[in-house]
């Protein structure tokens, strides 16, 4: 199939959107007019492209060279590029939910539909062609309802946890034994007499008599 050439400025740019699309990012082949015509014969320049489809749809997709902001976006994707390996896929593989069996997965799967999310943003012109695809689609809309708020529910708890953990950690700083300190001990000023402690045992010093000759 030839690849035409569309501007996917249509696409919603929001990271729930994007992950109903399928991504590829890959190298393609373009004359450079400027250098053919300077060397009187075709050449070419490789260049990096991209090619987005919409999930449900085979024939319709996006195919145009990658830009700044396309790898930005679907950074994953690139990276994958980059790295020679497949592009990852976001979101809950329908091979792995138990509400699909295997060869509907791998029926959904040749129509470019491979997630729980992918599933879900299906329009009815695609779906229609599935049978038993609006129930698929409508079951698909509730599990992700369903996870969302679960795990909305999760994160509300774990900060409940984390707030009580600091309120006790506070209220226990507060109740820890301040050591006392020592109470001040007045000095005499400079230049004043310093008493002297009796003897012990509280005899009285005798006076030296003096020497008589």
């Amino acid at each position: 199939m030839q690849t035409a050439e569309y501007n996917h400025n249509d696409f919603s740019r929001t990271a729930e959107a994007d992950k109903a699309l399928l991504v590829r990012f890959f190298y393609k082949n373009v004359q450079n007019k400027m250098e053919s015509a300077a060397q009187g014969r075709p050449v070419f320049k490789e260049k990096i492209y991209i090619e987005i489809r919409i999930a449900g749809q085979r024939d319709i997709q996006a195919c145009r060279p990658a830009t700044h902001n396309d790898k930005q976006r679907f950074a994953p994707h690139f990276e994958a590029f980059e790295k020679r390996v497949e592009p990852p896929t976001e979101g809950m593989p329908l091979i792995e939910w138990p509400k699909i069996t295997r060869s509907q997965a791998e029926e959904l799967a040749f129509m470019n539909v491979k997630t729980v999310e992918q599933l879900a943003g299906m329009n009815d012109s695609n779906i229609s062609t599935f049978m038993g695809g609006y129930t698929l689609r409508d079951n698909a809309k509730q599990w992700l309802e369903t996870n969302s708020t679960a795990e909305a529910d999760r994160e509300k708890e774990e900060l409940r946890a984390q707030v009580a953990e600091l309120r006790e950690a506070v209220k226990s700083l507060q109740t820890q034994h301040v050591p006392e300190v020592p109470e001040r001990v007045n000095l005499p000023e400079e230049g004043a007499a310093i008493p002297v402690p009796p003897a012990p045992g509280g005899v009285p010093r005798r006076s030296r008599k003096p020497a008589t000759n």
